[in-house]
């Protein structure tokens, strides 16, 4: 009777981890097709002060620019103006650090109109680190600072404020790709979740 069992048992143990390792193959393969956000360990305390359910823009760009700036900053508001029940907010990434608030705040004063879009500085060396690597150029030099020289993408944070995502255009399309994204990211590692647990309730 206890060798039945034990078979059993280990039978049993064999179809969950078989399983186990279906559903790990089916959630790494969906996961590997989404290469559009980057975890973000420092949102939730970068910002804190927002509402839990506001959806966080941010544009990296300089003060003074005078072509990919204003266009970007034109989309964010056509996003707004077609999206207003969305609760968002808007950042300008400040890719100098050698910019006057004073600047900043001159160039960004007829945008606020419309966005009230605040700017945003990186503060530590990890903000700085994951916003070069993502292409958010932080220019040194005044030459690089006169063409223009910084990236194109928008950044999105969503309100659980874990990861940032990566949006080279913005329109109505990509903000319904992005939120079917999330919601199915969501119910992958809610399913993950599942079946850990299973995993351990049944091995205890």
């Amino acid at each position: 009777m206890t060798k039945n069992k034990t078979f059993y048992q280990n039978l049993g143990l064999l179809f969950l981890g078989s399983f186990l390792l279906l559903t790990l193959s089916l959630v790494i393969v969906h996961f590997s097709g989404k290469s559009r956000f980057v975890d973000c360990t420092f949102c939730s305390e970068k910002f804190e002060k927002e509402p839990k359910d506001t959806w966080i823009w941010i544009y990296p760009g300089l003060v003074g620019c005078g072509k990919k700036c204003p266009l970007a900053l034109e989309a964010l508001r056509r996003f707004k103006e077609k999206f207003p029940e969305v609760k968002t907010s808007f950042y300008f990434l400040v890719t100098d650090p050698n910019e006057s608030e004073e600047d900043i705040g001159s160039y960004l004063s007829y945008y606020r109109k419309s966005l009230n879009i605040q700017a945003l500085r990186p503060e530590t060396d990890e903000e700085i680190g994951l916003y070069q690597r993502l292409g958010a150029y932080l220019p040194v030099h005044p030459s690089l600072k006169k063409r223009d020289e910084h990236g194109t993408q928008f950044f999105l944070i969503p309100p659980n404020r874990d990861v940032l995502y990566l949006i080279p255009k913005l329109g109505e399309k990509e903000w319904l790709e992005i939120q079917k994204e999330i919601e199915s990211n969501t119910k992958s590692q809610g399913l993950m979740d599942h079946v850990v647990n299973f995993f351990h309730f049944f091995t205890k």
